[in-house]
């Protein structure tokens, strides 16, 4: 049986993203921050799945602490994996920081998810082509990078600006993350889930309240917001087709990307730039503490 690692599977894109991998026969590691919500989320995928193969284990992306804890309890507990789905992240929140000072939405969204994977590498099946699915959102296409301000100490900060910031870090990483892993069994994609109907699009209403198109927004597009269950399916497509390969980004393919059948996706162009890919990959490093793949990709990666 393999095994997927899901970040925020208890709810939302993420709870239907494990729904479908259940039905592909894998084992779920269910990587949450709230433990309670991600036990009652197991209770009710186990009603509906019987057979199921879940496991809870805790994790705060945007505590470094809690991400090496993580892994040391899935170095413990688990051992392989052979899919991991970086789904979990915020947006649109107040300015705050974690206790290493990041920012929060970079913290969460970005450089959690680059310290998991380092602390995960080793514990790939180095027998079954594996994969890593980095989700990203509509958003990243209006972000850029500030490498020298990364934690809005400068720039005035603005919640959706920060969100797309961290997003344009985490596809630019995406991409880099791939060069640095071909050649390897591990392909790395990254996919989007257009504008879901998710427990984050719920909870923020600020694009109805702030935004001069909201009565636009409301009749046009809310009708085509898809469902978290369709939203998942270019996560999972990524994940799971045969007809993929590193490097892939999926997103739904109807209007503006919004939803639809997945298909490829419109992806940044300072995405793919290598020369910003290894730079922000040395800010991450240092930011982190978690230091994997040289460029070459020769280095070993962080043991948990």
């Amino acid at each position: 049986m393999k095994t997927a690692v899901v970040t925020g599977a208890n709810a939302g894109l993420g709870y239907a993203i494990t729904t479908g991998l259940i039905r592909e026969g894998y084992r779920v590691i269910m990587a949450c921050r709230n433990e309670a919500k991600a036990a009652a989320a197991r209770t009710a995928l186990l009603q509906a799945h019987p057979n199921a193969n879940l496991q809870v284990l805790p994790l705060d992306l945007s505590d470094l602490g809690s991400v090496e804890n993580f892994a040391k309890l899935f170095a413990e507990q688990v051992g392989q994996l052979e899919l991991l789905i970086n789904n979990a992240g915020i947006t649109d929140v107040p300015l705050a920081r974690n206790a290493a000072g990041h920012e929060m939405q970079m913290a969460t969204n970005y450089l959690g998810n680059f310290a998991l994977i380092g602390r995960l590498l080793p514990y790939f099946n180095k027998d079954e082509q594996c994969r890593i699915v980095n989700v990203g959102s509509l958003a990243h296409r209006f972000g850029k990078l500030a490498l020298d301000d990364m934690n809005w100490e400068r720039d005035t900060y603005k919640p959706m600006k920060s969100y797309a910031r961290s997003k344009i870090a985490l596809m630019t990483f995406t991409c880099e993350l791939n060069r640095r892993l071909q050649g390897s069994n591990i392909l790395v994609l990254g996919a989007h889930p257009g504008f879901a109907a998710t427990e984050i699009t719920k909870k923020n209403d600020s694009y109805k309240e702030k935004s001069k198109l909201s009565l636009w927004i409301q009749s046009k597009v809310e009708p085509l917001i898809p469902t978290p269950d369709d939203a998942a399916r270019a996560t999972l497509l990524a994940a799971l087709s045969d007809d993929v390969k590193g490097g892939d980004y999926y997103g739904p393919g109807g209007f503006l990307e919004i939803g639809g059948k997945p298909a490829p996706a419109k992806l940044n162009p300072a995405a793919k730039d290598p020369e910003l890919g290894r730079k922000l990959w040395e800010v991450s490093e240092q930011m982190t503490g978690v230091s994997y793949l040289d460029s070459e990709g020769e280095k070993e990666a962080v043991p948990a």
